[in-house]
């Protein structure tokens, strides 16, 4: 399988009907604003800015679907826990999220959560994380933005999601230094593979 062979396929909007017309399976990323998701997909993908980058925190409102081999969906969630937007927004993206999700969770082999490893997970990342948990869906834990810290840093960063989300699978990640890149990429594959 080769992630690299991807096209944007479709965004998705609250209450959308076209989205569940088929059946493939799929591997969902959700973060919280400014966590880099969009740089580490592109980096999946080998691509530059298949999927849209922002200087702007919070900038994707939708869900945006990518179609791998015409055959498997990488799906970019929006944002959750970004302090500037209205109560209004903020809720309906929480419920975009959990639409998607629910309705999805079929076909959804596997849940990437990126956390910033700068500032560890944070009340919003926990409740997302217990909120995919009782679904019952595969989970892993991303640590992105792992250049940015020193080594024991790092360390301690590693140990403390180690702690929070036992058992999970951990990656930490460098978007910038393509560092934990490869093992995404396989887990990735590994969990669209399985049937």
């Amino acid at each position: 399988m080769k992630l690299s062979e991807v096209v944007f396929h479709k965004s998705v909007w609250l209450w959308s009907k076209e989205v569940f017309i088929d059946e493939k399976s799929e591997i969902v990323f959700v973060g919280r604003s400014n966590v880099g998701k969009s740089s580490i997909m592109n980096s999946l993908f080998e691509k530059k800015d298949l999927v849209k980058t922002s200087s702007l925190p919070g900038k994707t409102k939708l869900a945006n679907m990518f179609l791998v081999e015409n055959k498997y969906y990488l799906t970019d969630l929006p944002w959750y826990g970004f302090a500037k937007l209205g109560k209004t927004m903020k809720d309906e993206l929480d419920w975009l999220i959990s639409w998607y999700i629910e309705e999805k969770a079929e076909y959804i082999k596997k849940i990437v959560i990126l956390i910033d490893s700068k500032i560890w997970a944070q009340e919003v990342d926990i409740e997302m994380y217990k909120y995919i948990l009782e679904l019952w869906l595969p989970v892993t834990i991303v640590l992105s933005k792992i250049d940015k810290l020193g080594k024991s840093e790092a360390a301690k960063s590693l140990s403390y999601a180690t702690e929070q989300f036992f058992g999970q699978e951990i990656i930490a990640v460098s978007n910038t230094k393509k560092v934990g890149i490869k093992q995404l990429s396989t887990s990735i594959k590994k969990a669209l593979l399985d049937k």
